[in-house]
């Protein structure tokens, strides 16, 4: 092509597939069709010289080009977005604020908060880890700049950016007679000591109803208020437990296999961000590490 310089059409399809995960998503956040998405990352790809997604059927995944190509755009855009908003200027040094649940801080936050500030050292990032209603909260108050749930919390102060999606599977101690199996469902587990959430989480109502669908009544012998906690439960042969893998399984502890659940039930892990007033640049910053970091980290149950 004669004009290799890439149009800003073309670097906001780029960012909006990867952010969203799909070019249909990506071209209902910016408002487009999905063809216009389409083209214009065919001709990005043209411009470039490199393949930016790989394509499976109607899934895409980006490649390791794209994901460097778009933590380069970070300061195009917060450029555009200062132009936008009219700010003077976007200050680096500063504060960070996330709020995040235990299993969220204690792993992918955790990786971040390194990556982050290996590139912004000027940053005070400040973690709070509270339970996920409680994460809602704080954003919705102005009390943290970002936060982090697969909950689906309903709240007029908030709006909730995905960033990943996982599906229901079941944890085990390595040597558990379950572990054979490839794929578990409500009738393996009918006999069997079971872990779960307490009833404040929103999924578990949801995760009941797949067992009372089977006609199944699960023996529940514990409760806990964290997935973090449930994980050291099944850890001490206390039961099984059928929770989000993500992001915990990615520990690959010799002593626990995950395996996947039937009926499907989806988690789809998302940012949680201020509706009322702009997201601040290092919360964006954040939020763009965080979208990459979980793409590449994609991980299934054995």
């Amino acid at each position: 092509m004669r004009n290799r310089r890439p149009t800003l059409v073309e670097l906001e399809a780029l960012r909006a597939t990867i952010t969203n995960g799909t070019t249909a998503s990506a071209a209902r956040r910016l408002g487009c069709s999905q063809s216009s998405i389409s083209r214009a990352l065919a001709l990005l790809e043209a411009r470039l010289g490199v393949p930016l997604f790989e394509r499976s059927g109607r899934l895409i995944r980006p490649t390791a080009e794209a994901l460097a190509i778009n933590e380069e755009l970070d300061d195009i855009f917060l450029a555009l977005d200062r132009v936008a908003s009219g700010m003077a200027a976007i200050p680096t040094a500063g504060r960070l604020t996330v709020a995040a649940p235990p299993a969220f801080a204690l792993s992918l936050v955790s990786r971040l908060a390194a990556r982050f500030r290996a590139r912004y050292p000027e940053v005070l990032i400040q973690l709070e880890v509270v339970a996920s209603d409680i994460v809602v909260g704080l954003v919705a108050e102005g009390r943290a700049d970002l936060g982090i749930t697969d909950s689906a919390p309903m709240h007029s102060g908030v709006r909730l950016e995905p960033f990943h999606s996982s599906f229901l599977a079941c944890v085990m101690p390595a040597d558990h007679a379950l572990a054979r199996h490839e794929v578990l469902c409500p009738a393996d587990l009918a006999a069997m000591p079971c872990i779960a959430l307490t009833r404040r989480h929103s999924m578990r109502s949801r995760i009941d109803q797949l067992f009372a669908d089977a006609g199944v009544t699960r023996r529940v012998v514990m409760e806990t208020s964290t997935a973090v906690s449930a994980l050291e439960l099944v850890r001490a042969g206390l039961g099984i437990a059928v929770m989000n893998p993500y992001p915990l399984a990615d520990r690959r502890d010799a002593t626990l296999v995950w395996r996947r659940f039937e009926p499907a039930l989806e988690y789809r892990s998302c940012c949680v961000l201020p509706s009322a007033v702009p997201v601040t640049p290092h919360a964006r910053r954040f939020q763009r590490l965080l979208s990459g970091q979980a793409r590449a980290e994609c991980w299934s149950p054995d």
